[in-house]
């Protein structure tokens, strides 16, 4: 009975972790229609350290950072809340929900090359058709609307294959780190790097905004940004590791593009094409074929 139950438990966090990470799609679009990107991006990852420098310190361990990992966990910061986090949210500006959702899936793709390039990985040749296959698709993406940047959607591609590249140098150099934290720990360091880094430009940001005409939906929209995605989305995440291997957690993400996608559909008015599909199921196949590597771990926004 009782495996039963955690069973269920498991699965519930895993469609929450989906949801969550979903609408933060859905959040970022409507928040971007009351701030501009890099206002939301600072005051996103500000309000997200903050609010877990609190459930730190009113935990009951209160882990202290060992000085030999500082440097790599301010690296991790920078990678995985800045630039991951960071790309994601101004790729959202030039893009649509569904490109970002797409391009983001492939993350396991860059995180397989990345540990073979450390040594870490070897590549199979069903890993190298993985790879083949999923980076045809963001090329499809890509060459979907043209191959001109001034039309905004191909560099909101570039920019979110940045931030994919962000949480894939995120999750190749935490494993050096993160079994020495526990999860709130670990999450409260990294993303208090990022809200030291963004807070220059929160400040400046927030001196020159015209705070009245932000209205309520927009606020709201990067209150979820911080707290669903950026703290319950992560410690949901970290929370399954505990229970399942990284990989079982990553097939959670598979339903990500999906459900992104269609939300971007139903609720913003988006129209995907048949190339748009054609990419998606290019990138989940590849994406799939190099599931087999030892380091999956689905992208965060």
């Amino acid at each position: 009975m009782k495996e039963k139950t955690l069973r269920w438990a498991i699965g519930l966090l895993g469609a929450g972790q989906v949801l969550a990470w979903s609408f933060n799609y859905i959040a970022g679009k409507i928040a971007l229609r009351h701030l501009d990107a890099l206002t939301l991006v600072s005051f996103r990852l500000v309000l997200s350290g903050a609010i877990y420098l609190v459930l730190w310190l009113g935990s009951g361990a209160r882990g202290r950072v060992a000085w030999k990992d500082a440097p790599v966990l301010g690296l991790l910061g920078l990678f995985g809340v800045v630039m991951n986090q960071g790309a994601f949210t101004v790729a959202l500006d030039y893009t649509s929900v569904g490109h970002v959702a797409i391009i983001t899936a492939a993350g396991p793709v860059l995180v397989l090359l990345l540990a073979r390039a450390l040594g870490q990985e070897r590549l199979s040749p069903a890993k190298v058709l993985g790879v083949v296959l999923a980076f045809s698709g963001i090329a499809l993406l890509a060459i979907e609307q043209g191959l001109r940047l001034r039309t905004g959607r191909l560099a909101g591609d570039l920019i979110a294959l940045c931030g994919a590249t962000g949480f894939a140098l995120f999750t190749v150099f935490s494993k050096q780190v993160r079994h020495r934290y526990d999860s709130i720990a670990f999450n409260t360091f990294i993303h208090l790097t990022g809200a030291v880094a963004m807070l220059p430009l929160a400040i400046g940001r927030g001196v020159a905004l015209d705070w009245g005409r932000v209205g309520w939906a927009g606020w709201a929209a990067m209150a979820y940004m911080s707290v669903f995605a950026s703290v319950f989305g992560y410690l949901i995440f970290y929370k399954l590791l505990a229970h399942l291997s990284a990989t079982q957690v990553s097939s959670f993400n598979y339903l990500l593009p999906i459900v992104a996608t269609t939300l971007g559909v139903t609720l913003l008015g988006e129209e995907p094409g048949a190339g748009f599909f054609a990419a998606a199921a290019l990138v989940l196949t590849g994406v799939g074929l190099t599931q087999r590597a030892r380091w999956q771990i689905p992208p965060a926004d």
